[in-house]
């Protein structure tokens, strides 16, 4: 006999609410007799130090979940309280645990042996974990034979690790943020990165502000689809020359980076079964530059492979209309000659010069040369 899903939320309640909501799982997780435990979610809003729930209450709930061999942890805890909340080292060796997720203020005291044999989803946002026997910062190692999708968020500042170790032969999808706290004082250079042994990985969306790109790529190079957000502010942390995504064939590109254009013509160089671009603005980024650096003609002595042979889409948001993006625009239309659609999105103009503006850039595209006689070419 298999439990429903149990799902407990206490975001929108009053102190009152989630009192009793804390209550009632208390007194009624423990009653449960069956077996197994499909799924357990648990989303609590935790404000100051008097709230009802607190670390042990967290504890207690999972090792119940654990011992009725949950198939589903979730556990996101948003808190303004300096007190995080534990975990029964016996969710670390769960063999029944096919998805966790811990999100928030939540420490993660890993044991030296972890054992996860079904485990296929790992989730891991801004959570807090042990240092060595020392109290010094450590490698944070993920090898987990079964595991099929991976998400992290780093924030350097909160996370105390000195790098990042991926050992999962079964990974099919990769996702990290990785950002550095403006108060933070971690010294970049020295930490290491290293995905390895991930032969089946197909997806990979990435963003980050950490200054080596080069260790994330090369670790990537066999991926299908990638989404990359790389704000990188030096040429010299551009990946190195040599490198071929020989498998892409779906690329996103966040043009928040002032260097983003150069990644941009990089991977078309390095990318020759492309079928599909996108450039687009991270809406958390929008304000983080007035105007959209494009600097690309001199990295160019041929063109692409994929825009000869493959590519068939081509999608760029949040135009600022300057006359190196519409050369931009232009030069992928010129030369795309298996090009099926091509949609331009500017962004809403401020006042009615730059209205004009965009409608000049919008009637010089219409009328440009395009390589491929089927393109169609549309703007959002």
């Amino acid at each position: 006999m298999w439990l429903p899903k149990l799902e407990y939320d206490d975001s929108e309640y009053s102190e009152e609410e989630r009192y009793k909501l804390h209550s009632f799982i208390d007194f009624s997780l423990p009653l449960h007799k069956a077996p197994v435990i499909e799924s357990l979610r648990l989303n609590f809003d935790v404000c100051n130090r008097f709230d009802p729930i607190y670390s042990d209450d967290i504890e207690k709930w999972v090792l119940t979940a654990v011992s009725r061999c949950v198939h589903e942890l979730s556990v996101t805890l948003a808190s303004m309280h300096y007190e995080l909340a534990g975990l029964p080292s016996s969710l670390f060796t769960c063999k029944s645990l096919v998805i966790l997720e811990l999100t928030g203020k939540i420490f993660v005291n890993f044991p030296r042996m972890v054992f996860l044999p079904s485990l296929k989803f790992l989730i891991l946002r801004l959570v807090e974990h042990n240092k060595d026997d020392n109290n010094t910062p450590f490698t944070l190692s993920v090898i987990v034979p079964s595991l099929q999708t991976l998400t992290l968020k780093i924030s350097r500042g909160s996370d105390h690790s000195e790098g990042l170790v991926i050992n999962t032969p079964s990974l099919k999808y990769f996702n990290i943020l990785y950002y550095v706290e403006e108060y933070a004082r971690d010294d970049d250079s020295n930490y290491s990165y290293y995905l390895e042994d991930t032969p089946k990985l197909e997806e990979a969306d990435i963003e980050s502000t950490y200054p080596d790109i080069n260790k994330f790529v090369r670790s990537i190079r066999a991926v299908k689809r990638l989404s990359l957000c790389i704000r990188v502010n030096t040429e010299e942390a551009l990946y190195h020359e040599g490198i071929v995504f020989d498998q892409l064939q779906h690329l996103k590109l966040c043009s928040c980076g002032s260097n983003w254009s150069k990644v941009l013509v990089r991977l078309l160089k390095d990318s020759p079964l492309l079928r599909d671009l996108e450039v687009y603005l991270n809406d958390d980024h929008t304000y983080s530059r007035v105007d959209a650096p494009v600097s690309w003609q001199n990295q160019l002595d041929c063109v692409p492979t994929c825009l000869l042979a493959s590519l068939e889409t081509f999608k760029w948001t949040v135009v600022y209309g300057s006359h190196e993006e519409i050369d931009l625009v232009k030069y992928i239309l010129r030369n795309a000659r298996c090009l099926k659609a091509a949609k331009i999105l500017f962004r809403p103009p401020f006042c009615q010069q730059e209205e004009d503006k965009l409608e000049m850039a919008k009637q010089d595209l219409s009328l440009s040369f395009r390589g491929s006689k089927t393109c169609q070419l549309v703007f959002v």
